[in-house]
């Protein structure tokens, strides 16, 4: 008869658990016999038990799918956003993405009732691979790179014994030592999707030989043991990222893929269990969706990056003032840091730019404008030790603020100073004279302007 080990109310949900999480039902809730403390669905058939655990599963997934799918999916998107956050002129980020082309086996030494247990993640309760296994079959498929060439090299005798805390083996850069830290970071590798389980058996014929000692006989009779393996096809995701010296990107790169299509990870590899196939196609693709992601939550978060590149393109004081000053959009992101200091620094290399022909009124146009972000725009005449003198004609045209003033101030052109001339080239700058919009007066007055400047 079966029994839990657990209060009444637990039972109660533990008898017909269909939400929640599947792991925590595995490791703490499953049913026991009341005489053998196994494992137990009340047939008396303790092979049965993997059956019933691969029902409640494929019943528990059914019914939190939506749910599970959304943390899948939130668990890779961290991790992925943790390696590209690591900076790119420092540290390399290794993905692969990976397809199981037989069952994998993974964590079926770990404590459990049945014996025979899998390492499921303990917030979906979903198999994954611990970054600690990954560390481990890249270890050991690095470490047997080695020998080959070693022993042609004579760095290992043919008994195939070595240091592997040698600095010639790379091991202790890769994966650390009792004293000294790995410089490559390796994390859990978990399924793209929700993954199908399997129910897979071992055979073993002599039972008696192992527990008893008793010699090896053919009258034994078998003792299936069935256990749960990840479905072949299942797609993985594996992730590490190294320090970017010594080739130590390319090492892991080469071990992990070695490890995956050859060694083969989690348990009973020697009969071919946990290998996979390299998808270099799906894995671009991956790549290329998580950027889109990014730039898109990048954008959403903060909307202003979008003109910091229209505000480096700036070339002179025209475009200064109709894709900076004037532009709305951007104002609305006055007090941004980056965005005040980056209007700051093109209009010093404009004002340095165009210095002999500066003017007031501009420096108080760009104060005003970085004012909400706090930073104070030193005008001109605060930096110079004297003011320059200026021709009574450009004192007249600082005095006119549009192109009406300006066609009823009937000036002589041909007689005017050089400065008041560039004065004025700026001034009709301001009005759009140069604008492809412009009316044809105001064309042919910015033209006569620039034709008399060059003439000087």
């Amino acid at each position: 008869m079966e029994f839990y080990p657990l209060p009444k109310k637990i039972q109660d949900i533990s008898k017909d658990m269909l939400k929640g999480n599947f792991g925590l039902w595995y490791n703490k809730f499953i049913p026991l016999n009341d005489r053998s403390f196994k494992p137990s669905d009340n047939r008396n058939d303790e092979n049965r038990n993997v059956d019933y655990y691969f029902e409640q599963y494929c019943r528990v997934l059914k019914s939190n799918s939506a749910q599970i799918a959304a943390m899948l999916k939130y668990i890779h998107e961290n991790m992925d956003d943790f390696c590209s956050s690591f900076p790119i002129d420092m540290f390399e980020e290794i993905v692969i993405c990976a397809t199981l082309e037989t069952p994998l086996v993974t964590g079926i030494g770990e404590s459990h009732p049945h014996e025979v247990s899998i390492a499921l993640d303990h917030n979906m309760g979903i198999p994954y691979i611990p970054a600690s296994g990954v560390k481990g079959i890249v270890r050991f498929a690095h470490t047997v790179s080695l020998i080959p060439e070693s022993i042609k090299n004579g760095l290992i005798q043919d008994n195939l014994e070595f240091d592997d805390e040698s600095n010639w083996t790379f091991i202790p850069l890769l994966f650390g030592t009792q004293g000294n830290r790995g410089k490559v970071i390796f994390l859990d590798a978990y399924p793209e999707g929700i993954p199908d389980l399997h129910v897979d058996i071992m055979n073993p014929h002599y039972a008696p030989y192992y527990s008893e000692g008793k010699p090896p006989a053919d009258h034994y009779n078998p003792t299936p043991i069935k256990f749960l393996t990840v479905a072949t096809g299942t797609n993985f995701i594996f992730r590490a990222v190294a320090l970017n010296e010594e080739g130590l990107p390319q090492k892991v790169k080469m071990a992990l893929t070695r490890a995956l299509t050859e060694e083969g990870v989690g348990a009973k590899t020697a009969v071919g269990y946990g290998r996979f196939l390299i998808d270099e196609k799906h894995q671009a693709a991956l790549m290329e969706k998580r950027r889109q992601r990014q730039e898109e939550e990048q954008n959403a978060r903060f909307p202003w990056l979008a003109h910091l590149e229209q505000i480096r393109q700036v070339a002179d004081w025209g475009q200064f003032k109709q894709i900076i000053l004037d532009n709305e959009k951007l104002g609305l992101y006055r007090h941004e840091a980056h965005v005040a200091e980056a209007v700051m620094t093109k209009a010093l290399e404009i004002r340095e730019q165009w210095i002999k022909n500066w003017e007031a009124l501009r420096d108080d146009k760009i104060a005003t404008w970085l004012e909400p972000s706090g930073i104070i725009w030193q005008r001109l005449e605060q930096e110079s030790e004297k003011t320059e003198e200026h021709s009574e004609d450009y004192e007249k045209i600082s005095k006119l603020t549009d192109w009406g003033l300006y066609k009823s101030s009937n000036f002589d052109l041909s007689k005017l100073q050089l400065d008041a001339l560039h004065f004025l080239k700026q001034k009709m700058e301001d009005w759009g004279c140069n604008s492809k919009k412009a009316k044809e007066d105001k064309k042919t007055a910015y033209k006569k302007v620039r034709d008399l400047l060059r003439q000087h």
